[in-house]
């Protein structure tokens, strides 16, 4: 793989599967292995997650403030 290659979600969650698969087939060796996945695929929906709040909230503030900015403008 390439060292600048970013590895997406759908990547990790086709490697959980294939890990998941390969667990079934051949024990717990690959447990680590998925676990693994599964804690990086969840950190990163995690951070999305936090941004989009933050982000959200900004937006919010912005319309409120845009809003009270426009009633002083009209009275």
């Amino acid at each position: 793989m390439d060292k600048g290659h970013q590895v997406t979600e759908q990547e990790i969650e086709s490697s959980l599967s294939s890990v998941a698969r390969l667990i079934d087939r051949y024990g717990d060796a690959y447990w680590p292995v998925f676990e693994r996945l599964e804690r990086e695929l969840s950190l990163r929906k995690d951070r999305q997650r936090r941004v989009m709040a933050h982000l959200l909230h900004d937006r919010k503030t912005a319309k409120v403030s845009l809003a009270a900015k426009k009633d002083r403008n009209t009275h």
